[in-house]
Formats: C-alpha cells, structure tokens, sequence
C-alpha cells in the first residue's frame, strides 16, 4: 500500500512536471535560454513590485537560478516561466 501511494504521487509529481513545460522549453533548453528568461524574469519583477504574487515569483525565479547553474535548464526555465505567469506577463 505504502509503494502505491509513493508511485501515485510520483506520478503526480511527473505529469505536473511535463504539463508545466512551456513553448520555449520545447526546443532544446541551453544556458543561453535560462539566461534569456532570467532577463524577462527580472524586467517583469521590476515592473510588478506591487503584484499580490511577487514572493512567490521571486521564489520561482531563485529556483530557477538554481536549476540553471547546476545544468538542469529545462527544469530551470520552467520555473522562470512560472513566475512570468504568476506576474501575469506572457513569454515572449
């Protein structure tokens, strides 16, 4: 019972995962795109300081941060493009 639950909410996890990957993401993630979507990340945190969501879009960005740096790009660009959408700006 305990392995069925932990394979379910493995699951869970996954199918969130792919369902959160973004336009930019389907081609293939490399620095160059973290460091793109770093810039549009902090251009709409600059210009949303007032947001209700700001700290959870900083927290998204600092992920994001993260992931990049230790290569994981895919994963790192999908949590910059969380906090554009929690900014309610569109990816450009």
């Amino acid at each position: 019972m305990r392995n069925l639950k932990l394979a379910a909410g493995a699951a869970i996890l996954c199918s969130t995962l792919v369902a959160g990957a973004t336009a930019a993401v389907a081609q293939e993630a490399t620095a160059a795109n973290c460091h793109e979507m770093a810039d549009q990340v902090n251009a709409a945190l600059a210009a949303n300081a007032q947001s209700p969501n700001y700290q959870e879009a900083v927290k998204e960005k600092n992920n994001g941060l993260s992931f990049c740096t230790e290569n994981f790009f895919r994963y790192g660009i999908n949590h910059y493009s969380h906090a554009l959408t929690l900014l309610g700006v569109n990816k450009s």
